[in-house]
């Protein structure tokens, strides 16, 4: 499969959810990466780990800048809609990700 075989398909999907922009941005495979490395920042990786994670070189700082952007943040959630997260599943997803940033 082509690399923008996958960016073409999540921009498919996402248009089928009417999500194709979340916070006034495109919805990417990038979106994914992004969004991957922001939470793992958020709860203490290590930027070696996130590094490794992400495929970027050792000792690269971009796991710090272009891709740590929490987008969503304080807006409406997409996957609220979303039978798996949504509902009850949603009040749990929220209470675990209070507790984990007491």
């Amino acid at each position: 499969m082509r690399p923008s075989s996958i960016n073409e398909r999540i921009q498919v999907l996402a248009q089928r959810a009417n999500e194709s922009y979340i916070d006034g941005r495109k919805v990417t495979s990038h979106s994914f990466r992004r969004c991957a490395n922001t939470d793992m920042k958020a709860v203490g990786v290590s930027l070696t780990e996130r590094n490794l994670a992400g495929r970027w070189v050792a000792g690269s700082t971009t796991a710090d800048t272009p891709y740590d952007n929490p987008i969503g943040a304080g807006s409406r959630d997409p996957l609220s809609e979303v039978p798996l997260y949504g509902g009850p599943a949603h009040a749990a997803v929220a209470a675990a990700r209070a507790a984990t940033s007491e």
